[in-house]
């Protein structure tokens, strides 16, 4: 079932992405993800985020962390996506709630966009790939279960603790970063988004440090023992994020042709 739409969300240019059909994630990723949980050994310590940028690491699936916090990898082919795509697709998406809403029509209910992510998403002079710094998007999203809210703070990764002199390499052409709470008991998580070069295009790589937050620049462990989160999050973070970013990267060259102007 998808997400309910308005009469006006009809009568708009992007309308034809809604009705387009999205896959569900392949059996290939289901597979991984019923392989369980990892070694903490494989897994990538928040200390060790840079790795993420020069490596791509850890490979997909979901580790344990030292001090008791949830590591979660998934990597997804985008043929046919360039960076420029992908920082105008986070700038512009923020502002039409409906926007949200056909990059995954049945998984994505609702977004809402803080006063600095307005003003710097319709400023001609902030770079797009500066677009989220300090926008705040606070959207209603199904991760597996029913709609569930969560709040993405997105910032200058270099606020972050990521190296941005590491920016614009083959194992890093687009970065976006963000502190987030997520669901109703706003369990705090490091979301950290890049995408290297392929020959087809661009692998995209989502890392999710679940139990943390980046404060002063240093990864906190922020969840008080002895709280166990439940795998079941990071299973359906992995088939979620293949879902809807295999479905972007099946409209996103077509749709920033059509409206990035």
């Amino acid at each position: 079932m998808k997400a309910p739409i308005t009469e006006a969300d009809k009568a708009k240019s992007y309308y034809k992405y809604y009705e387009m059909e999205i896959a569900p994630p392949t059996q290939e990723v289901m597979a991984n993800v019923a392989r369980g949980i990892g070694d903490v050994k494989d897994s990538l310590p928040i200390s060790d985020r840079n790795r993420l940028l020069t490596e791509c690491a850890p490979a997909p699936g979901f580790y344990p962390l030292a001090d008791g916090g949830l590591m979660v990898s998934s990597d997804i082919p985008m043929p046919g996506v360039t960076p420029d795509m992908l920082y105008w697709w986070f700038g512009w998406h923020g502002l039409d709630p409906f926007r949200y809403t056909i990059w995954d029509p049945e998984d994505h209910f609702g977004l809402s966009l803080n006063d600095e992510g307005i003003r710097r998403a319709q400023d001609p002079l902030v770079p797009w790939n500066e677009k989220t710094w300090g926008a705040t998007h606070t959207v209603q999203e199904s991760i597996g279960g029913p709609p569930d809210e969560i709040i993405i703070m997105f910032d200058n990764p270099a606020n972050l603790g990521f190296d941005m002199g590491l920016v614009g390499t083959d194992k890093c052409q687009f970065l976006v970063a963000a502190n987030s709470l997520m669901g109703a008991m706003k369990v705090p998580v490091v979301m950290a988004e890049s995408a290297s070069k392929t020959s087809a295009g661009l692998m995209y790589h989502c890392r999710f440090w679940v139990g943390y937050h980046i404060v002063e620049g240093e990864g906190k462990y922020l969840l008080p023992p002895p709280v166990q989160l439940p795998h079941e999050v990071a299973m359906g973070l992995i088939a979620h994020n293949h879902k809807e970013f295999s479905h972007l990267a099946k409209i996103l060259p077509t749709l920033y042709t059509e409206e990035r102007n």
